[in-house]
């Protein structure tokens, strides 16, 4: 006989607790077995490692000018001079810079709340930018007349505008470009030039072709190239030999972003060097506009 007693029992609440906490476990194992919550798992924990998109670099721009960018018949495929640079400019770099349509009057903005980390767009490198942004310059353009085919309106230039109504894009250097030009008409006694902001480049160019507009101020490359091919040459013309504002444009970088900024300065001194920048140029009939180096803050 046994001289041990009786081994006591393990209390009730034990084991209704031991029997909760492996439910609890089992219950755990079922949810991230479920597929969003299995890649939530592992996003958190890969917290650690960059996003396999942390390379990428966003641009946002403006995507209805061509030849410098626009989108393909497809409307989905962006074509142009600048999509070809940024795709070069990648494999340089070995990161891909992706973009982002934005309107023009939205970029700015966009930068400053680091929804997009450049501007690879048509905006011109000017002091007052600079003082948000710096520029790495990749090109040079100034303004043209955009008017309608046969100039009805008898557009030789701006001194021609006084007392007409012309079209720009909010925010552009354009604006700034009417506003002198009003100056004159008043100084000689003129009726001023009403000028009509449209956040879309292609809104303002159809203003001239519907007559609403004498004139639309826009980037001359785009202007010359409009004229060459709406209506297979029969919507639009420009003057030609009138250009104003040579300034450079650039792409915009955060200020205190100065690695980014000088990773695609070398990489565009890069295609520079050995003749792809020309190529690209050349392809889309644009290569008067070519610069001999990437300068940063070269705008006036």
């Amino acid at each position: 006989m046994s001289t041990s007693g009786p081994r006591n029992p393990r209390p009730q609440s034990a084991i209704r607790a031991t029997r909760r906490a492996v439910a609890a476990c089992a219950t755990a194992l079922q949810s991230f077995a479920r597929p969003g919550l299995l890649g939530a798992a592992l996003a958190i924990g890969a917290a650690g490692a960059p996003a396999l998109a942390a390379d990428e670099i966003v641009a946002g721009s403006i995507t209805n000018s061509p030849p410098m960018i626009s989108y393909a018949a497809d409307g989905t495929t962006l074509q142009g001079v600048i999509v070809d640079l940024a795709a070069a400019m990648s494999k340089q770099m070995g990161r891909t810079i992706v973009f982002k349509s934005i309107p023009f009057p939205g970029l700015l903005p966009a930068m400053q709340a680091k929804h997009i980390d450049i501007t690879f767009t048509l905006m011109n490198d000017t002091a007052e930018r600079q003082k948000l942004l710096d520029f790495v310059d990749y090109f040079n353009l100034g303004t043209k007349l955009l008017i309608k085919k046969g100039n009805p309106e008898h557009v030789d230039g701006l001194e021609t505008l006084c007392g007409k109504t012309v079209s720009t894009v909010q925010g552009s250097t354009q604006v700034t470009l009417v506003a002198q030009a009003n100056a004159k008409c008043a100084e000689t006694g003129k009726p001023a030039i009403e000028n009509l902001q449209y956040a879309q480049p292609a809104d303002a160019r159809l203003q001239v072709q519907t007559g609403r507009v004498a004139a639309f101020l826009g980037n001359s490359p785009v202007m010359v190239y409009l004229a060459s091919t709406a209506g297979e040459g029969t919507v639009f013309d420009v003057v030609r030999d009138k250009e104003y504002q040579p300034e450079p444009v650039g792409i915009g970088v955060a200020k205190d972003n100065t690695a980014l900024r000088d990773t695609l300065q070398k990489a565009l001194n890069a295609l520079i060097a050995d003749g792809s920048y020309l190529k690209i140029l050349a392809k889309h009939g644009v290569e008067g506009g070519a610069l001999k180096s990437a300068t940063i803050n070269m705008g006036r």
